[in-house]
């Protein structure tokens, strides 16, 4: 944390996941809050819109991203990538004034481009900064400090975006922080290409295509990256449906939305952080397995547990939504938040040894288009993701029985990295 080779990444990546956070956040919850009112929006349909079109940028754009990565020193790529955030920041900044929905959609997509293109670099740029022994370490620094960012951005883009100046809080505080994030870049260490830089194709799909099959050459790194797929196959899930999920389900105003993200988000660095104290610097795919099973159990046991708070709290059939304190007057809320926080724990556990097999089993020189590979395919996992949760919510089912369908698929999961070699 105190040596550059470690220290300016770890802080460019933190602030920019409160940045991204902080514009997503604030759009899904006056979506949910205020927008679905007034112009007869169904919250749970747009909100899986929005997820959508943030994670679209990466199933597009990350491969050629890769490419981009591997021919050229990636912190200097870094530094163009964040000072392209802060003429972002400056829009989103200008989008929440007007409250526009159209507007802000476009931001949202072009926030997801910009972080698109950043994800070859943050993950691809740490083994050439560090020894292999140190990936566990770094890696649950990097993923806890990120989630924490996300809590704090979340709670930041919640809690202000229904108030009279919040937005105008928000748009000081994005563009500082990015000017912040654009400063701690200039202090990374060079990154030069390991190898002859790749031939940059700008034609998408096809960039997609050759990542892909440029991936699947390489068992080991492939299974990592399908393995990273199925994480967040899940965890948008979750995330997406969260703030109807405190609405709809948990009758909760917007604190209560922030509460479980608090406890989600918390629960992911805690999980990530601990992987290394529980499994040392030889976590591996079979590692995994616990949190995937983690998962599983805790997504049933979460249905289980709304059901119960629904069915025996009176708070629930009131018309107005509840506070934070009513909400957690209800003994049946805190088995809700309970299962929250170790599902997410696992999924901390689980994440962590994933990433480091992708990173130490990429080629070193192609390691740019691995993460590429990665970060398209979990986005097609994503998109994927949000389509299903569209889909279901327009059949009628409840967020609480998605969350234990798609959560219950961590069995196999389990299944599968308990038997993984590796």
């Amino acid at each position: 944390m105190k040596e550059r080779r470690f220290a300016p990444l770890f802080w460019v990546q933190s602030f920019g996941a409160f940045n991204d956070q902080v514009f997503k956040t604030g759009l899904l919850t006056l979506l949910t809050f205020k927008l679905a009112d007034e112009l007869g929006l169904n919250a749970s349909l747009h909100n899986t819109i929005g997820a959508a079109l943030f994670i679209l940028p990466f199933a597009l754009f990350a491969p050629t991203a890769g490419q981009i990565a591997d021919g050229i020193d990636k912190a200097k790529m870094m530094r163009f990538v964040k000072a392209c955030e802060i003429i972002l920041m400056i829009l989103a900044a200008i989008a929440y004034q007007v409250q526009n929905l159209s507007f802000l959609y476009v931001l949202l997509f072009l926030m997801g481009a910009q972080s698109a293109i950043f994800a070859p670099i943050k993950y691809g740029i740490l083994p050439q900064y560090l020894r292999e022994n140190e990936l566990i370490a770094a890696n649950g620094l990097v993923q806890g400090a990120t989630f924490l960012a996300i809590l704090i951005g979340q709670i930041a883009g919640a809690k202000l975006i229904l108030t009279d100046v919040g937005v105008t809080i928000i748009g000081v505080v994005v563009i500082g922080i990015a000017v912040i994030g654009f400063i701690a870049s200039l202090f990374a260490p060079p990154a030069p290409p390991l190898g002859t830089p790749p031939k940059v194709d700008w034609f998408f799909p096809r960039a997609m295509w050759d990542v892909i099959s440029a991936g699947r050459k390489v068992p080991k790194a492939f299974e990592a990256v399908l393995a990273i797929a199925w994480f967040w196959f899940t965890g948008a899930t979750f995330l997406t449906l969260l703030p109807p999920y405190a609405k709809e389900t948990l009758r909760g105003d917007e604190d209560v939305f922030i509460l479980l993200l608090a406890t989600f988000s918390v629960g992911v660095a805690v999980g990530a952080v601990l992987c290394g104290k529980i499994f040392g610097s030889g976590a591996r795919i079979r590692t995994s397995a616990w949190g995937a099973g983690g998962i599983a159990l805790f997504s049933i046991l979460l249905f289980l547990a709304s059901g119960i708070y629904s069915g025996t709290t009176d708070s629930v059939r009131q018309t107005d939504l509840i506070s934070i304190g009513t909400f957690l007057s209800e003994p049946s809320a805190w088995a809700v938040l309970i299962c929250f926080a170790l599902l997410a724990a696992c999924a901390g556990l689980y994440l962590t040894p994933v990433n480091v097999v992708l990173q130490v089993e990429a080629p070193p020189d192609e390691r740019g288009r691995f993460i590429a590979c990665s970060n398209t395919i979990d986005a097609i996992a994503m998109t994927f993701s949000a389509v299903l949760a569209a889909v279901l919510t327009m059949a009628g089912m409840s967020q609480p029985t998605i969350f234990a369908l798609v959560g219950a698929t961590g069995v196999f999961a389990a299944i599968w990295a308990r038997r993984h070699p590796a």
